[in-house]
């Protein structure tokens, strides 16, 4: 047997697979469902990442020992590579005013009316250069990596002209060519009505569907497409059009949802298959039922609501529904500046009900089901990538146990 194209990492103290997280698809999620392995082995393929087996060292087959290539992994507690399913990553400016009139009183769609808020972000973006862009993104990608994160989804949003939204793309495109974070683009030109639009949202979305949408499915520059439906910004009916007219582009589709008011975002992007609806504090009976019914992954975003003092999505309705859950930090300069993954699990565990095997099913296999990668990454298994999370911890309940500081 040829082993030359083989790695072997053996005597792993511990590692997570998550197995039983995938044969449930990320619903109802148990102790049992970790795929706790002790003295653990792994076996991977150099040319493809791809893991060509695992299992306690003991079952390993004898034809492995023979690979040159080995190392030990004592002492530590490997689960799979943390997955980032929601970030506003590129972005300029400061907004730390915000946060001060929040203090203050003010309301996330009272700054917005006053010219604070996304459109502080806007004026700033659109005077970036590109590599400005890039290099300030890459600062922030490398914070995420200390916190074990290795897969990124990066939305545009923030500049709000067809030049401006290329522009944040292709600063994710630059970043993936010389990153070894996996990126995820999501194109989100409805995140606010422009100020040259104001007044004439309907215009706006209109220009979106006839100009900016093909041109962004013909440049190849994002996965999927988002929308932020909300009081203020855009309607059910704008939404729709919006989705449809991204869906018939050949976009997958992501929904920002239910953050400050329902308006029926949760129904119509189950309905349209959107491959996640993203906050949802504020989702209705009928929205839990409908994504519990659904293969749509609902993101929750503890740390905008811990930020924003604002209301927590209701997470244990939703898991006891048969959702199915990811978290993430919702990073971007506004409501959530921070990359810590880690400690969103300790605040979903403390303020949302959310147990510790659901907190860390959310940032891995559901989080990667959320960008639609859950057959590549999010566990550990034959023939998934092998892309992993070390801990020098010695269970994994220390992730969310130790707020935040992770090693």
């Amino acid at each position: 047997m040829r082993t030359d194209h083989l790695v072997l990492y053996h005597n792993i103290d511990q590692v997570l697979t998550l197995e039983g997280v995938a044969k449930k698809e990320g619903r109802h999620t148990t102790e049992s469902d970790l795929g706790l392995i002790e003295n653990a082995n792994i076996v991977v393929n150099s040319e493809t990442n791809e893991i060509e087996w695992i299992g306690p060292s003991k079952f390993m087959p004898l034809e492995y020992g023979e690979i040159v290539n080995a190392y030990a992994g004592s002492e530590e507690l490997w689960i799979p590579e943390l997955v980032e399913c929601h970030t506003h990553l590129v972005h300029a400016g400061d907004r730390s005013h915000d946060y001060a009139l929040r203090v203050k009183g003010k309301t996330y769609q009272e700054i917005a009316e006053e010219g604070g808020g996304i459109a502080t972000t806007l004026k700033a973006i659109r005077e970036t250069p590109l590599m400005n862009m890039v290099s300030n993104a890459q600062a922030e990608l490398e914070r995420f990596q200390r916190y074990g994160v290795g897969t990124i989804e990066v939305k545009s949003g923030y500049g709000l002209t067809l030049e401006s939204e290329c522009r944040m793309l292709e600063a994710v495109r630059a970043l993936q060519e010389t990153s070894g974070v996996n990126l995820v683009p999501t194109f989100l030109p409805a995140h606010m009505t422009p100020p040259e639009f104001k007044g004439r949202t309907d215009e706006y979305v209109e220009v979106i569907c006839r100009e900016w949408i093909p041109e962004v499915s013909r440049l190849k520059l994002a996965r999927f497409f988002d929308v932020f439906i909300e009081e203020g910004f855009f309607n059910l009916a704008q939404t729709k059009k919006l989705l449809e007219c991204a869906l018939a582009a050949g976009f997958s589709l992501k929904l920002h949802a239910d953050q400050f008011t329902d308006l029926g975002g949760v129904e119509l992007g189950v309905k349209l298959g959107a491959t996640s609806i993203d906050h949802l504090e504020q989702i209705s009976e009928k929205g839990i039922n409908a994504l519990a019914n659904s293969k749509t992954v609902g993101v929750l975003c503890p740390g905008a609501s811990l930020f924003t003092g604002t209301a927590y999505a209701p997470a244990r309705k939703l898991l006891d529904a048969g959702a199915r859950i990811a978290i993430s930090t919702d990073f971007n300069p506004g409501t959530c500046p921070s990359r810590n993954l880690p400690l969103m699990t300790t605040i979903a565990c403390s303020q949302m009900q959310m147990t510790v095997p659901e907190s860390l099913a959310a940032i891995t296999y559901n989080a990667a089901a959320a960008l639609g990668l859950e057959k590549e990454l999010g566990t550990l298994e034959k023939g998934k990538q092998f892309r992993v999370c070390h801990l020098s911890q010695t269970s994994y309940e220390s992730l969310p146990y130790c707020f935040g500081e992770f090693n």
